[in-house]
């Protein structure tokens, strides 16, 4: 009998034996193969069919065996996985096993031994399984897989068949296909071992979930590896990979093989993070899958799951949770964990944890818009709640400063209290009335964190309707924490100036409070004496503070009294420069950044570059109190004098200089350049890119340097991980929703980008970019009409430089313009740079690329007329060497042909085959 083995594109036929196919048998068989091929309903008849051949052979099993391995390489030599063909692998697998059974136990649910028969089979597919072909290598791996698939849970296998197949396997895992690499991850599954640490099948997992290109053999390995100590980070990771498929791959074997309790808390919030936020519908519900199994094991008790997830550092997410929770239980099951806890609507406050408070308070907010009823049931009335507030505060004050879990649990409970608050009913009049007096008391009474003053004070403005009485009474409250012997008459007025409390804990209460009243105002701060006098006597003074922390609240403070008055902002925007450029504290370097991107944002740039604008800030700033040590009378000056030295990209080697078209003196200009310094430094790196990224989106900010800068730190490896990815992929993404002008932008940055990376130094991070992959962002992002620009241009670009690591990039990118709708003046001359370049160039695939391009372009021009032909020929005396449209039409059209031939085997997926006419 012959074996055919394939070489590259050449089939060499290689004589194993003398003994040829008895043909015989070999025609019995195959009736057996082709009947095998039409559908698996028959598939258990055909398997005892073949057994009974097997059985009445009087020539032998070795005679048997070379007829069947003779049918089964016609499968082996076809990659395509069509129906016919899996099913002829699937057939010779399952019969593989039961070859040498008797007539009693071959009908066996499972089969725990290999007989000699499928031992041989193994050995025959694991002598050829580095075949040249890969369509071979593919098939003798997926027969190795399917075998031991077949056999049952307690199989056994020779122990040198093993190491054969360990080993095989171990070197397919590095196939150059895809699909050999998948199904020796699949075969290597049950040769695992999670109890080594050193277990080489693990480890190869391991490489392929992290290091693989295609996402298919990621998957196959996150589905197959053992857990283990070492696998579990490694597929928790997998939750956040490029692939949805594989994220939601990662996700069922949690579900299937990962008990809760064999997590960390912080691998679970790092899971359900990643599936909640996830945009893939596949990958949310796999998650709410994972939760639901969670719910289960904790009995439906979803308080006790809360213990197990961080409640107090990822509130926002505990709350995603347990909202997602609520959607898909009964509200019976829901309420049933709170009620029990409850007494007189609330919960007792001895029984007041992090994780009962967090779950009742989001049981209102779901009953009160969903189950009003059960809101009556869960929610006392505002009175009640008012007093059952206060006597909790009252009795965390005494709490020991020094049990710092008893103390931040009940910081923790605190703000929990007041955030539900707000969800109770405010219509009634007395219970509003009764909220407020509380609040009053605590702010001023008790002990409690700066993030709670902060909540009671957007508390007191909810239940306080009128804004001047809440302006008036915040002041007030201001005023007798700063001055607390101010109503005493045995002082004198220097005496109780002298008492004027600065310190640090002071400053930082009066500063909280100064913003939660400014968020809840809609006057102009700079209108209203009592905002202004606020300002001037707490905020500005604590602008000068060297403690850090009253400093940032008060620079948050005055951003946010800015953001609502224009004259305020007009007054104190070089301010918020100036400390960007000389603080060193990063929070105030960001909330800075923040302020000058909102008033950006809110009023406009061209609302802070009017000449008069600029006078009367500097008159303003000019008259400032001597005791304002950061804001001096030539502030105006320096941060001017600071902008202009600060001119990045002066160098007119480096790209991105070339898209500054006009001198840099103007207010805008100067605000440009300082943006592209803040994308360059590392700390305000993310809070510059959003911030650039909201200005362009909402065209309050046009500019191609700021734009490339964008697009090189999306693709900059140094940022992987880094929040503002998602920022700038949500910019990217939206950018071309009919954005002509920004669209204009993205075409002026074009080269100037992908010159930049070209050119980059070996050290620097933009040499691990592929420019290929930026070029078809930006393309994507533009229209046909620019494209058509674009591949002029880009001619002309490569014809300067064809052999620069810049021309061979765009020589690689002008394939993917899209010119369909061009011009026809512009179609002819794009289609005589190609000729030229193609000339230039010596490379022969990039050539034969070029040639390809050239051929699609030449099919959209409209074939002139005789007329015009003529004339064209009289004044084209010019020989040139160029391609030739026809005839390469027609070579392709042949390579289609005989393409099509070698498909023809199994291009119907329901039509059988003629295993003994596919080998010629």
């Amino acid at each position: 009998w012959y074996q055919r083995r394939v070489r590259g594109s050449e089939a060499v036929v290689e004589k194993e034996t003398t003994r040829e196919p008895d043909s015989r048998l070999l025609s019995k068989m195959k009736i057996v193969m082709d009947s095998v091929q039409k559908g698996y309903t028959h598939q258990a008849k055909n398997i005892e069919k073949m057994w009974e051949l097997k059985q009445s052979n009087e020539e032998g099993d070795e005679v048997f065996f070379n007829n069947f391995w003779y049918l089964l390489q016609h499968a082996c030599l076809i990659s395509a996985r069509e129906p016919p063909t899996e099913r002829i692998i699937q057939f010779c697998c399952k019969f593989a096993i039961r070859a040498d059974l008797d007539r009693e136990t071959f009908n066996d649910a499972e089969i725990s031994q290999t007989g000699p028969f499928a031992v041989r089979l193994f050995s025959v597919a694991l002598k050829y399984h580095n075949a040249n072909n890969k369509a071979v290598r593919f098939r003798l791996c997926q027969i190795v897989n399917t075998i031991l698939t077949s056999l049952g849970g307690d199989a056994e296998i020779d122990e040198d068949l093993f190491d054969q197949i360990y080993r095989c396997m171990l070197e397919r895992l590095k196939d150059k296909v895809p699909g050999v690499r998948v199904q020796a991850v699949n075969t290597l599954n049950r040769l695992q071992d999670p109890s080594d640490p050193e277990c080489p099948v693990i480890k190869g997992y391991l490489t392929i979930m992290k290091t693989d290109g295609v996402a298919e053999v990621r998957r196959a390995a996150v589905k197959a590896i053992a857990v283990n100590s070492k696998s579990l980070v490694p597929i928790i990771e997998r939750t956040r990979d490029t692939n949805p498929g594989v994220r939601r791959a990662a996700f069922e074997v949690l579900i299937e093989k990962i008990s809760i309790r064999a997590m960390k808390i912080s691998y679970r919030m790092r899971v359900l993070e990643s599936g909640l936020r996830d945009r893939n519908s596949g990958v949310k519900d796999a998650c709410m899958s994972l939760i639901k199994k969670w719910v289960t094991y904790y009995d439906d008790d979803i308080i006790k799951l809360l213990k197990a997830l961080d409640v107090e550092g990822k509130v926002d997410l505990c709350g995603d949770v347990v909202e997602e929770i609520l959607k898909n239980v009964h509200i019976d099951t829901a309420l049933q964990c709170l009620i029990s806890r409850i007494e007189n609507k609330v919960i007792p406050t001895d029984q007041l944890t992090c994780e009962a408070v967090f779950y009742w308070r989001c049981m209102v907010a779901h009953t009160s818009a969903n189950h009003p009823d059960i809101y009556e049931q869960i929610m006392p009335t505002l009175s009640e709640y008012s007093q059952y507030l206060k006597d909790y505060v009252v009795k965390a004050s005494s709490i020991s400063s020094e049990d710092y879990d008893a103390h931040y649990q009940a910081s923790y409970v605190i703000q929990e209290l007041i955030k539900m608050a707000k969800l109770a009913d405010m219509s009634d009049e007395a219970g509003r009335k009764n909220l407020i007096q509380v609040t009053k008391f605590i702010i001023t009474e008790a002990e409690i964190t700066v993030q709670s003053i902060e909540r009671l004070v957007e508390l007191y403005c909810l239940a306080e309707s009128d804004e001047q009485t809440r302006i008036r009474t915040v002041a007030e409250i201001i005023n007798d924490v700063r001055n607390p012997l101010e109503g005493a008459t045995q002082f004198n007025l220097n005496e109780i100036e002298s008492c004027e409390k600065n310190d640090p804990v002071t400053m930082i209460r009066c500063l909280t409070m100064v913003s939660g009243l400014v968020q809840g105002v809609k006057c102009d701060v700079a209108f209203d004496p009592t905002l202004s006098v606020l300002l001037e006597e707490v905020v500005m003074s604590g602008v000068v503070s060297h403690n850090e922390i009253v400093r940032h609240l008060s620079i948050k403070a005055l951003g946010l009294s800015c953001i609502i008055s224009k004259t305020l902002a007009k007054k104190y925007l070089v301010l918020f420069l100036q400390i960007v450029m000389v603080d060193n504290y990063a929070e105030i370097l960001e909330t800075s950044l923040k302020v000058i991107f909102d008033l950006f944002l809110v009023f406009g740039i061209e609302t802070f570059a009017e000449e008069d604008a600029k006078k009367e800030e500097k008159q303003e700033i000019n008259t400032e109190s001597s005791q304002d040590t950061i804001v001096n009378s030539s502030q105006e000056d320096l941060i001017t004098s600071k902008l202009e030295s600060t001119k990045i990209d002066e160098d007119p080697e480096n790209p991105l200089h070339n898209l500054q078209t006009k001198e840099s003196d103007t207010f805008a200009d100067r605000i440009i350049a300082r943006f592209k310094e803040f994308l360059d430094d590392e700390v305000l790196r993310s809070v510059a890119a959003e911030g650039v990224a909201k200005l362009m989106y909402n065209r309050r900010l046009v500019d191609a340097q700021l734009f490339s800068r964008l697009l090189l730190l999306w693709y900059n490896p140094t940022t992987e991980g880094d929040p503002l990815r998602h920022c700038l992929g949500m910019f990217f993404s939206t950018l071309g929703a009919g954005n002509e002008e920004l669209l204009d932008v993205v075409e002026q940055a074009f080269f100037p980008t992908l010159e930049t990376i070209c050119d980059a130094p070996h050290t620097s991070p933009l040499q691990e970019i592929n420019p290929s992959n930026v070029a078809e962002l930006m393309l994507s992002l533009l229209g046909g009409r620019h494209h058509e620009q674009i591949a002029i241009k880009m001619c002309n670009e490569i014809l300067v430089m064809p052999s620069s690591p810049y021309g061979r990039c765009l020589i690689k990118v002008l394939p993917h313009c899209g010119i369909a709708a061009a011009e026809q003046a512009n179609l002819k001359l794009i289609l005589s740079l190609l000729d030229q370049i193609i000339q230039e160039v010596d490379h022969v695939s990039t050539k034969r690329s070029l040639t390809t391009f050239s051929v699609k372009v030449s099919s959209f021009v409209t074939p002139p007329s005789p007329d015009e032909d003529k004339e064209n020929n009289k004044e084209n005396n010019e020989n040139s060497i160029k391609a030739t449209p026809d005839k390469l039409s027609q070579s392709t059209q042949g390579s289609e042909k005989s393409a099509s031939k070698r498909k023809a085997l199994f291009a119907n997926p329901s039509q059988p085959v003629d295993l003994l006419d596919t080998i010629t």
